[in-house]
């Protein structure tokens, strides 16, 4: 549920603001409280894998996995892309 929580803050802060850059205030969390999150949703999908035996999750433990890693990449690229277009 994590990687969720990081994209609706993510998504709120960006999207709550209509400029066209977002704002240093807004600038703080976006780079530093959306990618705690990213890494505290990894670090417990990685914490759950002693208890797939125990617990009977395997699927959802995996899934979570992957949806962790796969939020954290869009994370990268988006930040990436956003970065080189503003720029110019």
């Amino acid at each position: 549920m994590l990687p969720f929580v990081a994209a609706g803050v993510a998504a709120a802060l960006v999207l709550g603001f209509e400029e066209e850059a977002l704002p240093f205030p807004l600038w703080l969390p976006f780079i530093t409280v959306v990618p705690m999150i990213l890494v505290l949703g990894l670090v417990l999908s990685l914490k759950s894998f002693p208890f797939i035996e125990k617990l009977g999750d395997k699927d959802y433990a995996y899934s979570g996995l992957v949806l962790n890693i796969f939020f954290i990449l869009l994370y990268i690229t988006s930040l990436i892309y956003y970065l080189c277009t503003t720029s110019d």
